[in-house]
């Protein structure tokens, strides 16, 4: 139908509006009209609710059909409040004989970060929408539901925001942990067996991480600093790494950190301590390629464009990971990261899964390089420097 978009068009604006909302901080909101099912006598309903939407929308109204049973409005520039009214607007005018429809209403972004840009109030007051539909109706009405609540989206993200993952990438990843943890099964035991030789305390370590969509897991890695470390040393530090912005992101390995056990920075840098990780792609909580799982005080820290990273489950080895890495800055790691969400594909994932090795010899050098040098050494050639 003229002037309602496609499901795949109408997932390009949808994330075209998420960018636009976390650069500005004037938000939108997504009305969905959903059946339970489509057939000949559904399809009529949504036909009916496709003319009304058309008929009222304004010009910078985009509509578009958002699934086979869901037809959908996205209203620039209005809070959660008007666009309930408008969804209940056009409830009231559709006439649903055979199966009455459900609204959803769902805005973005969520709470304003202080010190954001951008005022989604004024929006509000730009749109009288709200009072228009307010003045009509009278009451609040029933059959519309609010989803967006007060979480804050740069933590958790609506579903209907977010993208799905594609079938090929969860049976990829399944498959393939499976096979890697079999063949690294005896690595595991002599990893497993030297950290409890050289260090007293548990052989793993576990900590709380954030993924897709929001989602909080338990990551797992094999133990490579001493047990009860002040865990306050690397949060300043990655703070100072995101307030700064475009300062690299090296590790404080790179800075003989005390707390690393004997052989620790190896393990780390070669990336053998992150092998457990396999288990989490199992379970579903991460992929073999995506963003670096992100800890839940460094979301802390986030501005709303970096919550981008969460349209994809967090993996062991990633975009950010074999361009650069420890040489790129915060901001270069989530543009990479949103990168790869974005355009994702069967051979962008082979790519990366081939490139980590030479990704992780590269990092060795780098390492052993900037040791040798900071020990007053002549300095030492690690590669091809990245542009």
């Amino acid at each position: 139908m003229k002037g309602i978009h496609s499901r795949q068009r109408f997932r390009e604006i949808i994330d075209r509006e998420r960018a636009r909302a976390d650069r500005t901080g004037i938000g939108f909101s997504l009305v969905l009209f959903r059946l339970e099912e489509r057939n000949r006598k559904t399809y009529r309903t949504l036909y009916n609710i496709s003319v009304e939407l058309k008929n009222r929308s304004r010009t910078s109204d985009e509509l578009g059909w958002y699934d086979q049973t869901s037809i959908g409005a996205i209203l620039l520039g209005t809070e959660r409040e008007g666009a309930r009214f408008f969804g209940a607007k056009i409830l009231a005018a559709v006439p649903c004989k055979n199966s009455a429809p459900t609204v959803e209403v769902y805005s973005y972004p969520g709470p304003k970060k202080e010190g954001m840009e951008g005022d989604p109030k004024e929006a509000r007051k730009a749109d009288p929408r709200e009072n228009e539909a307010q003045a009509e109706l009278g009451a609040e009405p029933a059959k519309v539901s609010l989803e967006s609540g007060t979480d804050d989206s740069r933590k958790t993200l609506p579903p209907v925001f977010a993208h799905q993952l594609p079938l090929w990438k969860d049976v990829l990843d399944v498959l393939a942990a499976i096979v890697a943890l079999t063949l690294l099964s005896p690595l595991f035991l002599i990893i497993a067996v030297y950290i409890k030789i050289v260090s007293p305390g548990p052989v793993f370590f576990k900590q709380e991480r954030i993924g897709f969509r929001g989602k909080r897991f338990f990551c797992w890695k094999f133990r490579t600093m001493k047990p009860d470390n002040n865990a306050s040393i690397h949060q300043e530090y990655l703070k100072s790494l995101i307030r700064e912005g475009h300062q690299p992101m090296s590790k404080l390995d790179e800075k003989r950190d005390p707390r690393i056990i004997p052989l620790g920075g190896v393990l780390r840098q070669s990336g053998l301590d992150e092998l457990p990780q396999l288990i989490n792609v199992i379970k579903g909580d991460m992929s073999l390629v995506g963003p670096r799982p992100c800890l839940p005080y460094e979301a802390e820290e986030y501005d709303r464009w970096h919550a981008e990273r969460f349209d994809t489950a967090p993996g062991l080895t990633g975009l950010w990971q074999v361009s650069g890495k420890n040489r790129t800055s915060f901001k270069d790691m989530v543009r990479f990261d949103i990168r790869y969400a974005k355009r994702m594909s069967l051979w962008a994932e082979i790519w990366i899964l081939f490139m980590t090795f030479p990704a992780i010899i590269q990092q060795i050098r780098d390492h052993r390089a900037k040791s040798h040098e900071s020990k007053g050494g002549k300095p030492i050639r690690s590669g091809k420097e990245n542009a």
